[in-house]
C-alpha cells in the first residue's frame, strides 16, 4: 500500500493544474454522489405500522410535535380531570377542589407539579423548563418510535459520519495539492480553495438537512390524522370522551379545540394568541424601563402573569393600583399595558 501511495502522491503533486482541477472535480462529484446515496431514507417503501386499537395520545403527540406536544396533551388531560383550572382568563393553576394526585402517571405528575405556581400560555411555549419537565419521560416514546423507524435520530448520526468522511477526502486531496504546488513555486492554485470550500458547504448543508420524521414516520402520521379526523367534529358534541380530546390535541394541536367546551383554553394557548401576548409583554416591559415603572409589575406580580400572595385578586387590579400609587399617572398607563400583555 505504501509503495502504491508514494507514486500516486508524486503523480498528484506533479500534475498539471488544469488536469488536477478535472481530477479534483471528479473526486468531489463522486464524493457528493456516494454520500447522497448512503444517507437516503430507506424506510420509504416499508409497510406502515398498524393503527393501534388503544392509541396512546402522548406517544402520538411526541411523534407529531415532540415534547411540547406531549405537554399540551397533559395540560388538556389534567384540565378535563379536574386537576388544573384556568383563572383570570389567562392563568392556569392547580385546581382547588382537585382529586388526589396519586392516580397521575409520571408524565402527568411532572406537568401537574409545574403548575404549582400559576402559569400563562406564554410560559408554556417560551420556557425551557416546560420541555425539561417531560424530557426524561419522553425518552421511552423516542426509543419506541426509533425502533419502529418512524424517527430519523439514527440517520442523523449516520449522515454526520458520512459527511465528516467526505469532508476529510475533499480537504485532504485539495490541501495536499495546494501545499505541493506552493512548495514547487506554483501559485496558480486559486481555484482549489473555492472548489474545496463550496463542495464542503454542499456536503454539510444539502446532505445534512434531515427532517425529524422518517418517510415512514411521515406516512404513518398522515394515516393517523386521516383515521381520527372525524374526532375534530365529535369533540364539538356532548358525546366526546377524555381520550377523544387528548387525541385531537395530539394530532391537530390546540387550535382544534375551537368550538368545543374547552375553547377558552384554545384561545389562550393558540400560537397567534401567545405571539400577541408576548409582543404586548415585550412592548410594555420596554415602556416600563424607559419610564421608570419597572417596580409596578414587580410589586404586583411578574409580567408573565405569576401572581404573588400579596398581589391581590387579579393581575389587572393589582397592577392598576400599583401603577396609581407608586408610579404616577404616566406610569399607571404603562404598567396597565404591561398587565394587558399578561392577559385581560
Amino acid at each position: 500500500m505504501v509503495a502504491i501511495a508514494i507514486p500516486a502522491s508524486s503523480l498528484i503533486a506533479n500534475m498539471h493544474g488544469l488536469h488536477f482541477l478535472v481530477l479534483y472535480g471528479c473526486v468531489i462529484t463522486i464524493t457528493l454522489f456516494v454520500s447522497g446515496r448512503l444517507v437516503q431514507d430507506s424506510t420509504k417503501n416499508q409497510p406502515l405500522p398498524l393503527i393501534p386499537t388503544a392509541p396512546d395520545p402522548y406517544e402520538i403527540a411526541y411523534l407529531n410535535t415532540g415534547e411540547i406536544g406531549v405537554f399540551e396533551v397533559a395540560v388538556i388531560d389534567l384540565i378535563q380531570r379536574g386537576y388544573l383550572q384556568v383563572i383570570n382568563k389567562n392563568l392556569i393553576r392547580i385546581a382547588e377542589n382537585r382529586p388526589h394526585p396519586f392516580r397521575l402517571t409520571l408524565i402527568q405528575r411532572q406537568v401537574y407539579n409545574w403548575f404549582s405556581t400559576p402559569r400563562t400560555a406564554n410560559e408554556m411555549y417560551f420556557l425551557r423548563s416546560v420541555t425539561e419537565k417531560v424530557h426524561l419521560v419522553c425518552t421511552v416514546y423516542q426509543q419506541h418510535l426509533q425502533n419502529e423507524q418512524l424517527l430519523n435520530s439514527d440517520l442523523k448520526a449516520k449522515r454526520w459520519l458520512i459527511s465528516r468522511t467526505g469532508t476529510c477526502i475533499i480537504l485532504a486531496l485539495g490541501g495536499f495539492k495546494l501545499v505541493a504546488a506552493l512548495a514547487n513555486g506554483h501559485h496558480n492554485v486559486g481555484f482549489i480553495i473555492p472548489m474545496g470550500i463550496l463542495s464542503v458547504w454542499l456536503l454539510w448543508n444539502i446532505k445534512m438537512q434531515i427532517p425529524r420524521l422518517s418517510l415512514r414516520g411521515e406516512a404513518y402520521l398522515k394515516q393517523l390524522k386521516e383515521t381520527f379526523r372525524q374526532l375534530k367534529q365529535k369533540v364539538k358534541t356532548d358525546f366526546a370522551s377524555e381520550l377523544d380530546y387528548n387525541l385531537v390535541v395530539a394530532l391537530f394541536g390546540i387550535t382544534a379545540l375551537a368550538g368545543t367546551q374547552y375553547e377558552y383554553y384554545q384561545k389562550i394557548s393558540s400560537p397567534n394568541t401567545v405571539r400577541t401576548n408576548r409582543t404586548r409583554t415585550t412592548s410594555s416591559s420596554s415602556n416600563s424601563s424607559s419610564g421608570g415603572c419597572s417596580s409596578c409589575c414587580s410589586t404586583s406580580g411578574n409580567c408573565f402573569g405569576e401572581i404573588s400572595s400579596s398581589s391581590g385578586s387579579s393581575c389587572g387590579s393589582s397592577c392598576s393600583s400599583s401603577g396609581g400609587s407608586s408610579c404616577g399617572s404616566s406610569c399607571g398607563s404603562s404598567c396597565g399595558g404591561g398587565c394587558g400583555g399578561c392577559g385581560e
